[in-house]
């Protein structure tokens, strides 16, 4: 089996697809179809319909893009 990761497409078992890989944690991989749909599912049910090109990474789920010199809650 070919293992996920991001910016990958895969298909989810019992979902029209394909879907965007968004992230990867714990056996668990986040997803997002081009309607901008998203769900979960364990990457064991995914199948890789076309590996993300090397260097490239899936954007940012919303909330969670680098705030670069933002102030903190201890500034």
């Amino acid at each position: 089996m070919e293992s996920v990761g991001v910016g990958d497409l895969v298909q989810a078992a019992g979902h029209a697809g394909p879907w965007t890989v968004l992230g990867v944690r714990h056996g668990m991989a986040l997803l997002e179809h081009a309607d901008g749909h998203r769900l979960s599912r364990r990457t064991t049910t995914l199948t890789v319909v076309r590996k993300a090109a090397p260097g490239s990474a899936a954007p940012a789920p919303v909330g969670e893009h680098d705030e670069g010199d933002a102030p903190t809650l201890f500034d």
